[in-house]
């Protein structure tokens, strides 16, 4: 392969262009990882993460087509391929790189977190805690995998790879992400992850807000004892508590719809938890389950519905990005694509909040939306009114906007273009 012409078409395409402005954080990421440079001498890793990043950006959903839009970017010269399939196919497959790609993680977020600002800074009583929100989401196979269920007679999952990924709260990020192929409950996925050194479960005094699949009562008591960790779950049906204690429920605006507070000892655990009843804006009745006692029940009624930020991550990985659907069949090349696609969010969010963010420009659109909901009586939503100013930062990110990068993303960087192209799509729909 003539690898000239790979270097001439990544040149062109990041050289003072939008693309290569949205990948300058992880370039200043990968110069901190060693040993980058001995990955591989056709496509280095900055080339590697570029294409993959390029790829979800575009949603492309095979590398076929990737290589024929590379092919034709330069016209006169789409007689030389610019990237074999092989050569794409190797580097997502290789765990050197997923290593790399790990590595440059940390550096990535510091800056991030440096950043974009925290969307918990409302609440002083949670005295900068980590808050994080972990959920499952499944991919389905590529096409070169032959799965194999337990009905089958092999360990395969019927609903495809499994993918329990993490987010940030504060930061309105992904962070992270763990992969299993085989059939297996979330709870032991949970373990599984928890036994990586790097692994978010072990930071200390963290908040974390989860489904109610992930209720592991002697799992969370141990990080609590140990780490200073907490969860905010649903109340399961199942559950046996053996007594109930009532605690005070204090009159601030926060306890807005909070009904009872109990205090309350479960068969499966040597810690004491606490229930809490709440009636949302539409009259629905909800019950939280937690080992927090630091916080305010409404306060914890309202972390939980933050949890939903992570679905509308998976919406945009799914729909906008290219993650609905493997693009290899190894582990290594499942991680690859999602560590991709975590980069690409982090990415964008960080160039968005450069160029719009810091001149005061918002999504107009979904905020206006946001307040339409919150003042509707049959198809609102069940926030409290008091938390209406603090959903001034969208979670989902709007097509129009992933829209521009996919078309502009080779065009020379300027703030011009970003006041002319960019700006009106967080305006208005066009």
């Amino acid at each position: 392969m003539d690898t000239e012409r790979l270097t001439a078409v990544m040149d062109s395409i990041t050289n003072q262009t939008v693309l290569g402005e949205l990948l300058a954080p992880v370039a200043r990421a990968l110069a901190k990882v060693r040993d980058t440079a001995a990955v591989s001498r056709v496509l280095s890793m900055a080339d590697f993460v570029g294409l993959g990043v390029l790829r979800h950006l575009q949603g492309m959903r095979t590398v076929r087509e990737q290589v024929q839009t590379l092919l034709h970017l330069e016209p006169g010269t789409a007689l030389r391929l610019p990237l074999a399939r092989s050569t794409w196919s190797d580097a997502l497959s290789s765990p050197r790189r997923r290593a790399v790609l790990q590595a440059a993680m940390p550096p990535l977020l510091t800056e991030a977190r440096a950043l974009l600002p925290d969307r918990l800074a409302q609440f002083p009583t949670l005295k900068g805690r980590p808050v994080y929100a972990m959920d499952g989401t499944y991919q389905r196979e590529s096409a070169h995998y032959g799965r194999c269920t337990p009905r089958q007679g092999g360990e395969d999952n019927p609903k495809g790879h499994a993918l329990l990924s993490f987010y940030d709260v504060r930061l309105g990020c992904p962070t992270d992400v763990y992969v299993e192929t085989r059939s297996r409950h979330e709870t032991a996925l949970l373990r599984d992850y928890d036994q990586s050194a790097q692994a978010m479960t072990r930071h200390k005094g963290a908040l974390w807000l989860v489904d109610r699949a992930f209720i592991d009562a002697p799992f969370w008591d141990a990080r609590k004892k140990r780490l200073g960790v907490t969860l905010i779950t649903r109340m399961k049906k199942n559950l046996c508590i053996d007594s109930t204690e009532g605690l005070p429920v204090a009159d601030v605006s926060v306890n807005e719809g909070v009904l009872k507070d109990l205090r309350i000892t479960l068969r499966s655990s040597h810690q004491c938890w606490r229930l809490i009843t709440f009636r949302s804006r539409r009259g629905h009745l909800v019950e939280f389950l937690t080992n927090d006692f630091d916080l305010e029940p409404g306060l914890i009624a309202f972390l939980y519905s933050r949890r939903w930020e992570e679905e509308k991550c998976f919406d945009t990985w799914k729909n906008d990005f290219s993650l609905a659907k493997a693009w290899g069949a190894s582990v290594a090349a499942i991680e690859n694509q999602v560590l991709l696609a975590i980069v690409t969010s982090l990415s964008l969010a960080m160039l968005l909040h450069r160029k719009m963010g810091q001149r005061g420009i918002e999504d107009k659109k979904a905020l206006r939306k946001q307040d339409r909901r919150q003042t509707s009586k049959t198809d609102g939503t069940d926030r409290p009114d008091w938390t209406t100013p603090i959903f001034r930062y969208t979670s989902k990110m709007s097509r129009q906007v992933l829209r521009f990068f996919k078309c502009c993303f080779h065009k020379p960087a300027s703030q011009a273009l970003y006041e002319a192209q960019l700006r009106p799509m967080f305006l208005a729909y066009l």
